[in-house]
C-alpha cells in the first residue's frame, strides 16, 4: 500500500518536469521567432542587420539567446556593432531580460557621406536590462558602460569613466505634446573633455546627471525632418533634475528645453549654483570671458545670492538660459553654445 503514494509522487513529478520542459522549449521558439520578426521588420525599414551563430540555450534554469558578430545600420545613420550579444531571462518570468555585451562595442550616428557625427567606443563592453510589457512592448531599458571614448562631431575625443542610462516608456503613447513619451535618467562620472579643447575649469567633470521627460510623440528617426516635426508639434524636454559637479562648480536645477525654428537648443533651467567666483576666475583665465566682465559678473551674481556655503562662498539662484546661440546665467551672457548640425 505504501508504494502507491510513492508512485503517484513520481508520476506527478514526471508530469511537472514534462510540462516545464515543454514550456521552456515553447518559450525558446517564441524567442527565436520574435528575433526573426524584429529583424524582418527592421530590414523592411531599410536597416541592415547582420549576425551569426544565433543560439537559444540555458535549459533548464535560464532562457539565453546569444549571437556573434552583430551589426546594425539604420537608414537614419544610427549604427552599432559588437563581437557578441547575450540576453538572459528566467523561464518563469521571461519579461525581465538581462543583457550582456562582452568585448569591444561601437555605436554612433553617421552622416550620409559616411562621416560620423557622434560615436562611442566601449572597449570593455557593457551590460543592461530590458523590461517588457505582456504585449511585448518595452517598458524600461537600462545600460551601464564602463570606461569608454566618445568621438565628437569635430573628430575630437572625450572619455567617460562610467555612463549609466535608463529609459522608461508609458503604457500608452502620448496623445499630444503635453504627455510624456519617454522618461530618461542619465548619470556620467569621470568625464574628461578632449585634450585640445579649452575648458573653463581644469580636471575631469566629476558628475553630470539628468532626469528628464520627453513630451510629445517621439520621432521615429533622428534626422532633421522628424526632429522638426516633433518640435513644431510642441515637443519639449522637461528637466526634472540636473546636476553638475566640476571642480569648484556645483549646479543643481530643473527646467524645460526645446528647439527653435532652426532646431537649435533653447530653454531655461532654474539653478542653484555654488563656486561662482572661482568659476568666473577660471573663465577669465581661459580667455572665455574678459577679466573685466568676469569681475562685474562676480559682483552681480553675489548680489543675487541669498545663501552661502560653510566657507562663505555665495550660492546663487538664477536661471541658466539658452537663447540665440548663447548661454546666459541670470542677466549675464556666459558662453556661445556650439551649433547643432542635423545634416
Amino acid at each position: 500500500m505504501r508504494a502507491k503514494p510513492l508512485i503517484s509522487s513520481v508520476i506527478l513529478l514526471g508530469l511537472i518536469a514534462a510540462g516545464y520542459t515543454a514550456w521552456w522549449f515553447y518559450l525558446a521558439g517564441r524567442v527565436r521567432d520574435g528575433i526573426a520578426d524584429w529583424v524582418a521588420q527592421q530590414r523592411a525599414e531599410a536597416a541592415l542587420i547582420e549576425y551569426r551563430d544565433l543560439e537559444i540555450s540555458g535549459f533548464p534554469l535560464s532562457l539565453t539567446a546569444s549571437a556573434a558578430d552583430v551589426s546594425i545600420r539604420r537608414a537614419d545613420g544610427l549604427q552599432w556593432r559588437g563581437p557578441s550579444v547575450i540576453a538572459r531571462a528566467r523561464p518563469w518570468y521571461p519579461l525581465d531580460i538581462g543583457v550582456e555585451l562582452p568585448g569591444s562595442h561601437q555605436a554612433g550616428l553617421v552622416q550620409e557621406g559616411g562621416e560620423p557625427t557622434f560615436a562611442i567606443d566601449a572597449p570593455a563592453g557593457a551590460r543592461g536590462s530590458v523590461e517588457l510589457e505582456h504585449s511585448g512592448a518595452v517598458r524600461r531599458m537600462t545600460a551601464d558602460l564602463g570606461r569608454s571614448t566618445v568621438t565628437l562631431p569635430d573628430g575630437q575625443q572625450a572619455s567617460l569613466g562610467r555612463a549609466e542610462l535608463a529609459a522608461a516608456f508609458p503604457e500608452t503613447p502620448p496623445a499630444d505634446h503635453t504627455a510624456t513619451a519617454l522618461s530618461i535618467d542619465a548619470r556620467l562620472t569621470g568625464v574628461r573633455p578632449p585634450p585640445s579643447v579649452k575648458t573653463p575649469l581644469e580636471g575631469d567633470i566629476e558628475t553630470a546627471a539628468v532626469t528628464a521627460r520627453i513630451k510629445g510623440a517621439l520621432p521615429d528617426r533622428l534626422g532633421r525632418p522628424a526632429i522638426a516635426a516633433w518640435s513644431e508639434s510642441g515637443g519639449t524636454i522637461d528637466v526634472d533634475s540636473l546636476t553638475l559637479n566640476w571642480g569648484p562648480l556645483r549646479i543643481a536645477g530643473q527646467g524645460t528645453l526645446a528647439f527653435d525654428g532652426d532646431l537649435q537648443p533653447i530653454g531655461a533651467i532654474s539653478a542653484a549654483v555654488e563656486g561662482v567666483n572661482p568659476t568666473m576666475d577660471s573663465l577669465a583665465t581661459a580667455g572665455m570671458v574678459r577679466p573685466g566682465d568676469a569681475a562685474m559678473a562676480k559682483m552681480a551674481l553675489t548680489l543675487l545670492s541669498r545663501r552661502s556655503t560653510p566657507d562663505n562662498q555665495p550660492i546663487v539662484e538664477a536661471s541658466l538660459t539658452a537663447q540665440d546661440g548663447w548661454l546666459y546665467f541670470g542677466p549675464i551672457r556666459l558662453l556661445r553654445i556650439p551649433r547643432v548640425s542635423w545634416e
